[in-house]
């Protein structure tokens, strides 16, 4: 039998990502202060603080991101990313994780993206004409096709679906 205990760090870290996620953030970020970290969520492209967080706890919360998503916890000097998946609310969340040195100490920003269900090709909000040449375009053995757009989950569906 093994026996699994939730930290306060465990705790305050599924918090975080169960706040963000309910509020509908694109990210979370962690910013080190001289005196403490600070705590944003990124809503429709402001930054809105949710929590200020003593330097010790806030390095020991940074080192357990980086710890789950197989990062170098000892490295802070370079930057470093990451990836891992979670459950909020019974959904299914993709976390993207970046690390930042800076003066102070270093920072994260985690990208949340829920994953959705699949939404068939023929229904995506593009131009029939448009469809037709796109399906035509991945028909080829060679070339590349870029997607340019908001950061939004619209082009992470039209990338899962092609």
């Amino acid at each position: 039998m093994v026996l699994h205990i939730v930290s306060s760090i465990e705790i305050l870290a599924n918090r975080i990502i169960t706040d963000a996620a309910r509020n509908q953030a694109t990210d979370i970020h962690i910013v080190p202060r001289k005196q403490d970290t600070l705590i944003q969520i990124r809503l429709t492209n402001k930054l809105i603080p949710r929590l200020s967080l003593p330097k010790d706890e806030c390095d020991r919360l940074i080192s357990h991101f980086k710890f789950t998503a197989n990062m170098d916890i000892g490295e802070r000097r370079r930057p470093q990313s990451g990836a891992i998946f979670c459950e909020v609310d019974g959904k299914l969340m993709g976390l993207r994780l970046s690390t930042l040195p800076s003066n102070n100490r270093e920072s994260l920003v985690i990208r949340l993206l829920p994953q959705q269900e699949q939404i068939p090709f023929h229904q995506l909000s593009l131009f029939p004409g448009m469809t037709r040449k796109l399906l035509a375009l991945l028909k080829h053995a060679h070339g590349l096709i870029i997607f340019t757009g908001p950061t939004d989950n619209v082009t992470q569906i039209l990338l899962n679906e092609c």
